[in-house]
């Protein structure tokens, strides 16, 4: 009977990532920079929510590039500690691991609704998104772009993100190739 290893591995990284009690276990202050390290990924900082505030609150673009900017390197970053069988999972079972990081990072309950990967279509309802917590948001730019940076990692390949529906509770994003 052979051991399959990837399948080991993803089922550690599901739980570990799944479970935010199990991700906190593996959360720390770094010694060097006092900053935030996950599983060795270094250098995540805690923003204060004033910072969000302006993010939510400010260019749709900035917002954007960081959100983009910091999913992109917090998740590929985690997944290169991971082992090889973690990174060469397939697109689906990646968004497994992203959305569940994404949700016990407080970006929202994430769900994905549609998953095309020969077309390179993905749809992400967001419950509880970063903007809908502040009343006076002008848009959902930080959260589309976060998720356009998970969805990118997932899909080894450039995602690009926009906003399909917003509700009082959820908003819908869409992403696809440049």
């Amino acid at each position: 009977m052979a051991l399959d290893m990837e399948g080991e591995f993803y089922k550690l990284a599901k739980d570990i990532l799944g479970k935010y009690r199990n991700m906190y276990k593996m959360t720390a202050i770094s010694p060097q920079t006092g900053r935030v390290t996950i599983m060795g990924a270094d250098n995540f900082m805690v923003v204060s929510s004033s910072i969000l505030k302006d993010l939510t609150k400010g260019k749709e673009e900035k917002a954007y590039r960081t959100g983009k900017k910091c999913s992109k390197d917090m998740f590929d970053s985690l997944m290169k500690e991971f082992d090889d069988e973690v990174r060469d999972l397939e697109s689906r079972k990646m968004f497994d691991l992203g959305l569940a990081l994404s949700t016990n990072t407080g970006w929202g309950k994430l769900e994905l609704v549609k998953f095309n990967g020969s077309k390179s279509i993905v749809r992400i309802r967001v419950k509880d998104s970063i903007e809908l917590k502040y009343k006076r948001a002008k848009h959902h730019s930080l959260t589309c772009g976060f998720l356009a940076g998970i969805t990118t990692v997932c899909m080894r390949k450039d995602m690009v993100g926009k906003v399909d529906e917003i509700g009082a509770k959820e908003v819908i994003f869409s992403f696809s190739p440049e």
